[in-house]
């Protein structure tokens, strides 16, 4: 029998090598197409910048609860909400903040201690006047007196005169003066008066101080009162005619006028008063009622300031801010 030579497999073809060329094409494609993506990502600021400015300075500030050191301070912290706490003396604050990728976000937060004042002021004016005034006992004169530094809390007031005597209890807040009117003739009678406005005032009755527009309840005898109503620091002051019932309450509603503020940032931010946006700096002429406000700039790349300021019925306000400092 003849020998026949082996069958041989043949070799890789020049089919398979095309293919296989074009698997390692597709997947180096591949690879420049999601590395740099990969790498975008990767350098993506994960951390913002948090500024925090006390006035006074010196403010211990703590972050999360770790503390992390005293005003003026400049912290990176990871992007998110936050929580601040800022302790000086004994004053506490306490701020929420959202720090953003790559944003420095300033915060300015007074820290100014108020002294406690633990003493309030008394008016006593009495129909008809001249009746001698005692409070918890003590002897403080004639009707109308003013008597200052009464402690705070409830306390009992009593006139005299040749009709006879009366007594009542007031109550002393703290800071505040409370005013008494206290008819000593049988046939007259009293009331009150409660004035309701967005802002605190003082009130007058011929330049006799009567109370502050945050007392509940003023004590007026029966009758026709003209009142001074006013606020010198916001540049306002108007008069009311008020009929006081004996025996109820008069109300009166003080509408208060608008003011005016002007705002500039540098080199420019967006603009927000009290939570609305009121659009990007320069802007003038933005009408507000009379009172404090709170404007905050903001920046892509500079971040946000806060700034409170306070609109009168005077001069426009004006508020202007270098964010590059």
């Amino acid at each position: 029998m003849a020998d026949f030579p082996s069958e041989k497999k043949p070799g890789m073809n020049w089919l398979n090598i095309t293919g296989l060329l074009f698997v390692i094409a597709a997947v180096l494609a591949g690879a420049f197409v999601f590395v740099p993506k990969w790498r975008a990502l990767a350098a993506a600021p994960q951390t913002g910048q948090l500024v925090i400015i006390s006035q006074p300075p010196g403010g211990e500030i703590t972050v999360d609860g770790q503390r992390s050191g005293v005003t003026p301070l400049t912290l990176s912290l990871p992007i998110g909400p936050h929580s601040v706490q800022l302790n000086r003396a004994n004053v506490a604050k306490s701020i929420s903040v959202n720090v953003k990728a790559g944003v420095e976000s300033t915060h300015y937060v007074d820290l100014e201690a108020q002294p406690a004042v633990e003493f309030g002021q008394l008016l006593v004016t009495s129909d008809p006047p001249g009746a001698r005034v005692s409070v918890d006992g003590q002897s403080h004169g004639v009707t109308p007196v003013s008597i200052a530094d009464v402690s705070a809390g409830q306390h009992a007031v009593l006139l005299k005169n040749e009709a006879g005597q009366v007594q009542r209890i007031v109550t002393i807040e703290r800071g505040q003066t409370a005013s008494l009117v206290v008819s000593m003739s049988p046939q007259a009678a009293f009331g009150w008066v409660t004035i309701s406005t967005p802002v605190v005032m003082q009130v007058l009755e011929d330049d006799h101080k009567l109370g502050t527009t945050e007392t509940d309840r003023i004590m007026l005898s029966a009758g026709r009162h003209t009142l001074k109503i006013f606020n010198t620091r916001l540049g306002f002051q108007t008069s009311r005619l008020v009929q006081v019932p004996a025996g109820g309450a008069a109300t009166v509603k003080i509408d208060i006028p608008n003011g005016a503020v002007n705002l500039n940032a540098l080199p420019w931010a967006e603009a927000f008063i009290d939570g609305r946006r009121v659009g990007e700096t320069p802007i003038a002429n933005i009408k507000l009622p009379i009172g404090e406000h709170e404007v905050v700039f903001r920046h892509p790349q500079l971040g946000e300031r806060r700034q409170t300021f306070v609109v009168t019925a005077g001069e426009p306000a004006r508020v202007a801010l270098d964010l590059r400092k």
